[in-house]
Formats: structure tokens, sequence, C-alpha cells
């Protein structure tokens, strides 16, 4: 009988052991994920700020506006290759193929900005435009190819690797910009930067996977490869001009000055958006994949999964854009000065809008993985055919109506995102509502005790930069310490839910 009791005692420690080890893999992995996005937002900053003064507005125009006709032909060159790779087996010569597709559509990316440098040279006479034009032509070949290897790093669960290759690429490429533009080489700086950050990951991908891809293609495997790509690149392109409507209706409608308030507020947002988005979409795709491989289609393990992983999503991400939302005012006069303050509210706007945004961060993943990428372009037509509507229909009353607007679609957008992973990924959105109700009831402490801080504050003679301070250290532990308290009434169940997502090779 004791015998039987120390077993059974051994077999609850050594699975309590397993469920700690499998949290601490998850929350690792995304800590990475998490600090390679840190380490880009404030590389792009430094990069920005350094160009900002040593640039005319000219030039960087310039750069800005060939930026943006390259990045259409980047998401057109990159295909989803990337997404392919992370869904599909990798038997056979399935990777050697994806990866010669990838260097083939990168080989005509390159010709394609070639020809248009020789254009502009030969019959324009402008070489300056052309060589700028060139430099990006060369920074397209490796690029679909770099995606298909971010992909096999994703599938295969390895996120630190590739957070470490994205990390030393960047600081890499961040030094050669900033040198560059130290030392007069203008615009040409900035595309040189990304040329050295391509070639950096690239390199240190193929030493890592110890892979190089056997040219190979098959005309069964492209139909299949072909047949999923069409949908991922409408969506990107989709994804891509809804990102600048709003920034571009403003601006006609209203002005450039307005316009500018709007971009700023948007990127603000934005950057905060790609420390929290980005990382918890390789994570459904690194997490969910492994459901997928051994349950194929809408079963449902992958929903339940699923399910975890949003209620988790909202545990993290809600905090933080609620912070922002309260603390805009604050942020705007630190890092862009009195002048933008009318930027304040349309900050906060746009980061109640990215909650409700959150949840769709994992539908492509989802679906994917279940066979139903399909749906996908067809829903992202019609978000970004609400939003532009409604930009249209409420720039004109002002900028703080166009928010609110997107506020409106993003609405629209929650509710299609509920549908498609209810119909097409087995997730129970009841059971995600119900286990957003702690984070909810933590999120109010927080706000309530930001809000009082600030009125405090306001009728005393504080120094308003240690009040923010305050603000933002009392609303993040008051977050934490009631959301602590609620999981112990409820017999940890959050700990539970993180364990969850843990998957057993």
């Amino acid at each position: 009988m004791m015998i039987s009791k120390t077993c059974m005692w051994l077999s609850g420690a050594a699975s309590s052991l397993r469920v700690g080890a499998i949290a601490r893999s998850v929350v690792g992995k995304a800590m990475w994920t998490l600090w390679a996005k840190i380490v880009m937002q404030f590389t792009q900053l430094a990069t920005f700020v350094v160009a900002a003064r040593t640039l005319a507005s000219a030039e960087f125009g310039l750069f800005s506006y060939v930026a943006a006709l390259v990045a259409l032909l980047v998401v057109l060159a990159e295909g989803g290759w990337r997404e392919f790779v992370m869904k599909t087996n990798h038997d056979g010569d399935r990777l050697d193929q994806i990866a010669t597709v990838a260097i083939i559509s990168g080989a005509g990316a390159m010709v394609i900005g070639a020809t248009a440098a020789a254009v502009l040279v030969v019959f324009l006479d402008m070489p300056q435009e052309a060589l700028l034009v060139a430099l990006f032509s060369a920074w397209l070949l490796p690029t679909p190819f770099s995606s298909v290897c971010e992909g096999i790093f994703i599938a295969d669960g390895r996120l630190k690797a590739l957070s470490i290759i994205r990390i030393a690429a960047e600081l890499i490429a961040t030094a050669v910009t900033i040198f560059g533009l130290l030392y007069g080489w203008n615009i040409f700086a900035l595309v040189g930067g990304r040329l050295v950050n391509q070639t950096v990951t690239v390199t240190a991908s193929i030493a890592l996977l110890k892979w190089w891809p056997r040219l190979t293609l098959h005309t069964a495997f492209l139909r299949e490869l072909f047949e999923y790509s069409r949908h991922i690149t409408f969506t990107r392109l989709l994804v891509l001009m809804r990102s600048y409507s709003g920034t571009l209706v403003v601006g006609s409608v209203l002005g450039l000055a307005e316009a500018g308030y709007y971009r700023a507020a948007e990127r603000i947002v934005s950057a905060f958006a790609d420390l929290v988005a980005e990382p918890a979409r390789q994570l459904a795709w690194a997490i969910l994949r492994k459901v997928a491989v051994s349950e194929p289609g809408a079963s449902p393990e992958i929903g339940a999964k699923a399910t975890t992983f949003l209620v988790v999503l909202m545990v993290i991400s809600a905090p933080v854009y609620i912070g922002l939302a309260l603390m805009s005012g604050t942020l705007i006069h630190l890092a862009l000065g009195e002048a933008w303050a009318p930027a304040a509210i349309l900050v906060s706007l746009l980061a109640v809008k990215q909650i409700l945004l959150m949840p769709g961060s994992i539908t492509e993943p989802l679906l994917s993985l279940t066979g139903a990428i399909r749906k996908v372009p067809g829903a992202i037509l019609v978000n970004s055919l609400v939003s532009i509507g409604l930009i249209l229909l409420l720039a004109p009353f002002g900028m703080v109506a166009a928010a609110l607007g997107q506020c409106i679609a993003a609405v629209f957008s929650f509710a299609v995102s509920v549908w498609l992973q209810s119909l097409y990924g087995a997730v129970s959105w009841p059971r995600v509502l119900r286990g957003c109700a702690h984070p909810a009831v933590a999120v109010s402490a927080m706000a309530i005790t930001v809000f009082l801080l600030g009125n405090v504050a306001a009728q005393s003679v504080a120094n308003g930069l240690l009040t923010n301070i305050v603000q933002v250290l009392a609303g993040g532990l008051v977050y934490f310490a009631t959301l602590a308290v609620l999981h112990k009434v409820a017999g940890g169940l959050l700990l539970a839910a993180v364990a969850d997502l843990g998957v057993k090779p």
C-alpha cells in the first residue's frame, strides 16, 4: 500500500514537473520573440531619428515613396512561401521545391526592379533615383528565400534561434545604416542597411539550418503551392492597402497637418502592436501546428488549443493597449513634443481598436492549418471595405470621427474573426469570453488606479514625469496583483491554461 502511494506521488510530481517545463518552454519562446521585436523597434527608432537629422525632407520623401512601391513587389515575390512551409509536411523534397520557387520569384522581382532602374536612368535622366531602385532590386533577390528559412524555424519551434538571428542582423544593419548616414551616404545608407540585414539573415539561417536547397520543381506540387499562394498574396495586398488608407484619406479630406497627426498616432500604436501581435502570430503557428500534424482539420484538439491561446493572448495584450490609451497624452508629449498633442486622443482610440483586432492575429495560422485558408481573403476584403468605407464616410467630420470609425470597423472585424474561428477552427468563443472575465476585472482596477493617481497629481505640485512613472508602475502592479488574486480564488486556472499551450512532440 505504501509503495503504491509512493508511486502515485512520484507520478504526480513528475507530471507537475513536465507541466512546469512545458510552461517555461512556451514562455521562454515568447520572451525571445518579444526581445527580437523590442530590439527591432528600438533600432528602427534610432535609425529614424538619425535619418531625420541628416536627410533633407525631399530625400526622405523619395526613399519613402520608392520603399512603398517596393513593399508591393515584396508581397508578390514572397507569395506566402513562409506560411506554406509552416502548414505543409517537410517530407521528401517539398522544402527544396518551395525554396526553388522562392529563389525564382526573388530573381524575377530583382529583374523588374533593375528594369525600372534602367528606364529611370536611360529615358528619364534620373540617375540618383535609378541607383536607389537598383539597390532595392538587389535587396529583393534574397528576400523570398529568407522568408522560407524563417518559416522552417517557426514550423520546427526554433523561435529562440530565429530571434537571435533577427537581433544580430538588426543590430549589424543599424550600425551600418547609421554609419552611412553620418558619413554622407544619404538615402543609400537606408537601403544599404536593408541589404546587410538580409545578407546576415540568410547566411545565419543557412548555417543554423545546415540546409542548402536543391533546385527542383514538380508540376503537381506547383499547382498545390500556387493554389495556396494566391490566397495569402491577395490577403497581404489587402492588408497593405488597408494600412495606408487612413492617412491617405485624412490627408486628402482634411489636409496634410491632420494627416500628420493621424499617421503619428498610427505609427505609435503599430509599434506596440508589433510587440504583441507578431509574437502571438508566430507562437500560434508553432503551437497549433503540432496539434494539426497529428489531428488534421478542424479537430476538437486544435480548437481547444486555440481557445486557450486566445484567453492567454487577451490576458497579455489587454493591459498593454489600455495602458497606452490611458497614457497617450504623456507618451505624445515625451516622444514628439507638445505640438503633437492633438494626436493623443487618436492614439487612445486606435489603441482600443487594436484590442478588438487582437483575436484576428491567429485567424490566418488557424485556418491555414485546418484547411480553410480560402475563407481568409474574402473576410479580409470585407473588413477592408468596411474600414475604408467608414474612413471615407467619417473623415469629413474630423480626425476623431475617423478614428471612431476605425473602432466601429474593428467591432465588425472582431465579429468576423469569431465567426471564422468558431466555424472553421473549432474555437469555443463562449469559453474565451468566460476566460477573459478575470483580465477585464484586472484591467478595470488598473484603469481606476491610473485615473486616481492622475487626479491626485493634478492637485499637487508633484513632478509630471515622476507622476507618470508612478502611474505606469502602480497600474501594472494593480493589474497583476488583481489577476493573481482572482487566479488564486479560481484554483490556478490561468497557469493551467498557460501550461496547456505546450504540446508533447
